[in-house]
């Protein structure tokens, strides 16, 4: 077995696990061929050597690198790498599981092992902090690891740290930032929540408060990861906050405690955490970023300092579902979206800018923009909320099917241009004022729709793939366009197979990929739907203009 360079293996040969209370002890090996980290039972030989040899002999920080070699322990835990496939294992966790790892100590000052003096600890413990997937449900649950290490074979835990450290390293922990810098800061990040995200009420299993308190709060200790709290109380709480400038890190350092829960004192300026993690629906997230768009001077350094999360705890949960899907199609559940939080690893979101005619207002976008069809559906089944996200399903046969409705406008748009699109291409293109006509290389559609729907991620709702081709940085709108002259029966083809992303292929759905576009509704009592809120009707104009770091796994970008 080829040595992975991160796992300190001299350190490792020394360092014995107490399994069992005869005296049994094991080792950690790094197994190549599997990525995992094994325990395994020290072989009659080294156990001998064990009990039979000196503390000084076994730990001596003045053993140069050729001493550390001629180390009998040193060649046995050699011997035994090269031969991983005929290990007995009696424990086992893969880094890729791992959120978190350290080292517990319990001090005493009558420790009869203490050495030339030295005041030693009674007890030491090595936590790894799991949660591996459940083969039948295919869902993340929580294997934690604690190994006590001997104290007899160390001295001041140099050893135990730089295997833990290993640890976290080969775990892929971004959040862990003492790797390059020993001095700084942990992180901190402000997790937002709606109590009645979901419709069920702050005290359902599912909702917000409920998977604050059973996953988000304890997973982001193991992590490592400080954070305040803040429970928004009325609508537009979230964005107020957001806007909120003032700062206190200098005279009031309570570590967001305040009668033993992690709270938010709503003193700090955003600009001061590493992450605003957002609980709830897709609702409480555009909140967010309407927030940080109405801080003009300084909403640009804002988004790229920021990381952002967000855990599904809503009806939709378009964006939380999109992330999953492109971090390796991974299980959506509130558990795999902390998990990915914890891990620290991001990836880059396409940001769209909108402007609208009639109160020359802007917003920034993350998910999509509705109108026609899709918009009636989501806006108007509000009444239908408490059947959850199958109300929409009910409104679409409703509108679109039964009492169906023509939605005329004109639709022009900014179309590809044959250089290849990096997804930065977007972010130079300065959109005409609403009043004014649009350039020479803009293509002009008007028509009657039935939908009209432009996407920016592969879900609108957790069980709807709008866009499977969509990427989750590629600089691109992609609209669906279905006209009124297609039928009812393809209509209904198309939104029975909106699950799965089969609509794609139907008949009479167009797509139309740009950088930028402009909507003109001629018809009246039309609604604008940006990211499943209702903003002010008319005319909308939009492109790409920026991004965003948000927690994801592997993406394939």
């Amino acid at each position: 077995m080829a040595n992975n360079p991160t796992w300190p293996v001299a350190a490792a040969s020394r360092i014995r696990i107490k399994i069992t209370n005869d005296d049994s002890y094991c080792r950690l090996f790094y197994n190549h061929s599997t990525g995992s980290i094994n325990l395994v039972p020290l072989t009659a030989d080294d156990a001998s050597a064990i009990t039979t040899t000196p503390h000084a002999e076994i730990y001596d920080h003045s053993q140069t690198s050729a001493n550390v070699e001629q180390d009998p322990l040193y060649q046995s835990y050699l011997s035994q790498s090269k031969d991983d496939n005929n290990q007995i294992i009696v424990d086992s966790f893969h880094p890729d599981d791992v959120i978190g790892a350290n080292l517990s100590l319990e001090y005493n000052l009558h420790n009869p092992n203490t050495f030339h003096g030295m005041q030693s600890y009674a007890s030491a413990q090595i936590n790894i902090y799991c949660y591996p997937k459940n083969n039948r449900k295919k869902q993340r649950e929580p294997n934690h690891k604690s190994y006590i290490v001997d104290s007899k074979c160390c001295e001041d835990f140099s050893d135990v740290r730089a295997l833990v450290q290993s640890i976290r390293t080969l775990s892929g922990l971004q959040n862990n930032n003492t790797n390059n810098n020993k001095n700084a800061l942990p992180q901190r990040f402000l997790v937002i929540l709606n109590p009645y995200s979901g419709g069920n009420g702050p005290k359902s299993k599912s909702g917000a408060t409920f998977v604050y308190e059973t996953m988000v709060k304890p997973m982001l200790e193991q992590a490592g990861v400080e954070h305040d709290k803040l429970a928004t109380n009325h609508g537009g709480h979230a964005k107020e906050r957001m806007e909120l400038r003032k700062s206190t890190s200098d005279d009031n350092d309570n570590n967001g405690e305040e009668g033993g829960d992690c709270v938010d004192s709503e003193l700090k300026d955003i600009s001061e955490y590493d992450a605003i993690i957002a609980m709830g629906g897709d609702g409480i997230l555009f909140e967010i970023f309407q927030g940080i768009h109405a801080r003009s001077t300084d909403e640009a350094q804002i988004l790229s300092k920021l990381k952002f999360g967000i855990v599904p705890c809503g009806t939709c949960n378009g964006l939380a579902k999109s992330i999953l899907h492109w971090s390796d199609n991974a299980e959506y559940t509130p558990m795999e979206s902390v998990f990915q939080i914890c891990k620290g690893h991001t990836s880059r979101l396409d940001l769209a800018s909108y402007q609208l005619a009639k109160t020359e207002k802007t917003y920034t976008s993350f998910l999509s923009f509705s109108w026609g069809l899709i918009a009636d559906c989501d806006l108007e089944s509000e009444c239908l909320r408490w059947l959850g996200a199958i109300r929409t399903d009910i409104w679409a046969v409703y509108r679109g099917i039964l009492f169906p409705k023509k939605y005329r406008a004109r639709f022009s748009y900014l179309p590809l241009s044959n250089k290849t699109n990096n997804g930065s291409a977007s972010t130079k293109i300065d959109l005409p004022k609403l009043n004014e006509p649009l350039p020479k290389d803009w293509v002009t559609i008007e028509d009657d729709f039935s939908v009209f729907w432009v996407c920016n991620t592969t879900h609108a709702s957790y069980n709807v793939f709008t866009c499977p081709m969509s990427k989750m940085n590629d600089g691109v709108f992609h609209v669906l366009i279905v006209r009124s002259s297609v039928s009812r029966l393809r209509l209904l083809q198309m939104l029975l197979k909106l699950e799965t992303g089969g609509h794609i292929e139907c008949e009479g759905l167009e797509i139309i990929s740009c950088l930028a576009y402009r909507l003109e509704p001629l018809s009246d009592n039309t609604y604008n739907d940006l990211d499943g809120e209702l903003i002010e009707g008319g005319t909308i104009q939009a492109r790409l203009f920026n991004t965003a770091q948000f927690f994801a796994g592997k993406v394939d970008r």
